[in-house]
């Protein structure tokens, strides 16, 4: 084997885990609400001593680190995501895949996550921007990368509790970095003036950049054909906007790549949106008509997502990552039980952060959320 890991994570857990997962799409609760995190490499790469660059330097190396990030996670952090003896792993670029492939250039920085650089200038040269082939930029590295994992997952042994499992790569796919968010990225924050001044201009920078990603993930599937889980997309860039805005500039699109990439999908139509979204959260249900909310910024009262969104959508946050990150356990499972009574009822509620958890977030922190869940147990569950 080129590759071994041994996980001490019994094989009844993931049992236990993959109920209350079910339960959770069907907007019951098992036994309590399950909990899990938006934990990335960024996360873990301080703990292992590891340069946060160097987890980019070649597909090898950062499915070695994958594996023992997986390993550190299961091992320490109480999650209910683990549900069969399978380690999944992917290649990982942080939030600049779609903007490369699109055009922007990407900063690469030693301990900080790669950034996406400008290279939109002008109206004039957003009306003359093409849709990006299906494998520019990243999307090209993305692919490369994923056919070699699957290679070495081929060669690699992993065990839980002694028990044969795998490893997985996921299923082949562009990333969620949606159309608005990656017009600000080639454009900066000028877009938002232009959507203004040239509606036009943005409408067709926002089209070219729609169908370079439906033909990419199109691409993709026909690469890696295997079923996906749903499908979603992230809409960061669209919180600051007003209702008005985000009907012009981002519904049109994302509900383009919903219905020809997410169609047949229970969960095809996930939104992702950090900050304060409140004011959008009924577009989102009527307009965009979301079938998941994703790591919702903490910034969005509970009761506001119940109200609007309760019953109707899956849920997953929301706490505040910097105060989990400097709370104690104590104070981590008092705003975990703010949230449980706000939206547990609902049904459908992930449990989990909003969004991002902070490098040296302590674990004791991050555990103490399963603690609340358990404490807190399974609510009467009512749908809208």
């Amino acid at each position: 084997m080129r590759h071994a890991v041994e996980i001490d994570y019994p094989l009844e857990r993931m049992e236990a885990n993959r109920r209350r997962m079910e339960e959770r799409g069907e907007f019951r609760v098992a036994d309590r609400a399950p909990v899990a995190f938006c934990v990335v490499p960024r996360y873990f790469a301080p703990l292992f001593g590891l340069r946060y660059r160097d987890f980019f330097s070649d597909p090898e190396t950062q499915f070695h680190w994958q594996l023992q990030f997986a390993k550190r996670r299961m091992e320490t952090i109480r999650e209910d995501v683990w549900c069969s003896p399978v380690v999944t792993v992917y290649p990982y670029f942080d939030n600049v895949i779609n903007p490369s492939a699109c055009g922007a250039e990407v900063q690469w920085q030693n301990d900080e996550t790669p950034r996406a650089a400008p290279t939109v200038r002008t109206p004039d040269d957003a009306a003359r921007y093409e849709p990006p082939a299906p494998d520019a930029g990243l999307w090209g590295t993305l692919a490369e990368w994923h056919a070699a994992m699957r290679e070495l997952a081929r060669d690699t042994r992993v065990t839980f509790a002694g028990e044969e499992g795998r490893v997985e790569v996921a299923p082949l796919t562009i990333g969620g970095e949606g159309p608005h968010m990656v017009a600000v990225d080639l454009v900066g924050p000028d877009f938002y003036w232009w959507m203004i001044e040239y509606p036009n201009v943005c409408h067709h920078l926002l089209t070219a950049i729609t169908q370079g990603m439906i033909a990419a993930e199109t691409r993709f599937r026909e690469i890696d054909p295997r079923p996906r889980g749903g499908y979603g997309l992230a809409e960061d860039s669209a919180q600051i906007m007003s209702v008005e805005l985000f009907r012009a500039f981002c519904v049109p699109y994302v509900n383009r790549l919903y219905d020809r990439l997410g169609a047949g999908y229970r969960d095809g139509r996930g939104m992702h949106m950090c900050g304060d979204s409140t004011h959008l959260l009924a577009s989102l249900r009527d307009d965009a008509r979301i079938s998941s909310f994703n790591l919702f910024g903490y910034r969005v009262a509970c009761a506001d997502v119940a109200r609007e969104l309760g019953g109707r959508v899956l849920l997953w946050g929301n706490l505040d990552p910097m105060r989990l990150r400097d709370s104690t356990p104590a104070e981590a499972r008092a705003m975990a039980r703010e949230v449980l009574e706000a939206l547990a009822p609902c049904g459908g509620l992930l449990l989990g952060d909003g969004a991002n958890v902070c490098p040296g977030t302590p674990v004791e922190n991050l555990n103490a959320l399963t603690e609340a869940a358990e404490e807190y147990g399974a609510p009467s569950v009512v749908r809208r």
